[in-house]
């Protein structure tokens, strides 16, 4: 709104001046769009290395919460640096306002940057309300599902987190990989990566997430051999019917990022699938070990 109030205003003033000086006018308005243009491509360039740097400050990889190991954040840190002038993270907010996400080169590089921007809006929900002990605390929202909070604002647009996950994320990309590179602030969900995503290393890093996350038989993927049962966590369950038109079920979806030994007895046995308990309690340094 604020860009198109001074393009506006320009035409306005351009128009009577075009009125007064008839080719020379209209040569200074071909010459402004021109530079609007390559101005808006310009700002669609998210500096990554700036939320780069706030992972590296304000998270701590591999401690326990409730037993469970998760990269925690600095809500704390976070919550005092928040209103500072100039500082990273009120520039990097900052920074998102005013950046046009259709102005990206690519489905990849798009599907990047929406997956950062649920992160950072999911960092910005705590840090907005803190201190609270979980995402879904009533401070945040009295119902206790924050999902549809408008949470920041992108190009002049607000959104909720649930609008960038399903209207955005899944719908436009179909890929179920993305439920392993966001991160809902709390102890059983996906970890943190303390990296941005990005176009070019996109596949490899949600890869990389998937097997991590199903790799912690506290939180992502338990086989009980003996009992032939499959524990999976409740983020498969959450979005079960995605899970079920996208990726022919959950078990079918997962094994690929399975190892060997695992693939093998899933196939060869009749597994009965349960879910982990879902641990909402927040993914807070101060509740670390």
């Amino acid at each position: 709104m604020y860009c198109r109030g001074r393009l506006v205003l320009w035409w306005s003033v351009s128009l009577r001046d075009f009125q007064m000086k008839g080719h020379m006018g209209l040569i200074c308005i071909c010459a402004f769009l021109v530079l609007s243009v390559s101005a808006t491509v310009q700002a669609a360039s998210l500096d990554y290395s700036r939320y780069e740097a706030l992972l590296n400050r304000y998270t701590k990889p591999g401690v326990s919460i409730d037993g469970v190991r998760v990269t925690a954040v600095d809500y704390a840190a976070l919550a005092k640096e928040k209103g500072e002038q100039g500082s990273g993270y009120e520039t990097l907010l900052k920074e998102l306002v005013f950046l046009n996400p259709e102005t990206l080169d690519s489905g990849e590089e798009k599907k990047a940057f929406w997956i950062n921007v649920y992160n950072i809006a999911a960092i910005k929900t705590i840090v907005d309300y803190y201190p609270v002990d979980s995402i879904r605390s009533k401070k945040i929202k009295w119902s206790g599902t924050p999902w549809d909070r408008k949470a920041i604002t992108v190009g002049g647009k607000e959104y909720s987190l649930g609008q960038i996950e399903n209207d955005i994320l899944l719908k436009t990309f179909k890929d179920l990989r993305i439920h392993f590179g966001i991160n809902c602030a709390s102890v059983s969900c996906v970890n943190l990566r303390r990296e941005p995503y990005r176009g070019t290393t996109l596949s490899k890093q949600l890869e990389e997430q998937a097997r991590e996350f199903l790799g912690d038989r506290q939180k992502g993927l338990l086989i009980d051999r003996k009992k032939k049962t499959i524990y999976l966590s409740q983020i498969l369950k959450f979005d079960k019917k995605d899970f079920d038109k996208l990726g022919g079920g959950a078990i079918h979806f997962v094994l690929p990022f399975l190892g060997n030994e695992d693939q093998e007895f899933i196939k060869k046995e009749k597994v009965e699938v349960k879910y982990l308990d879902y641990d909402w309690k927040l993914n807070d340094i101060k509740n670390a070990r």
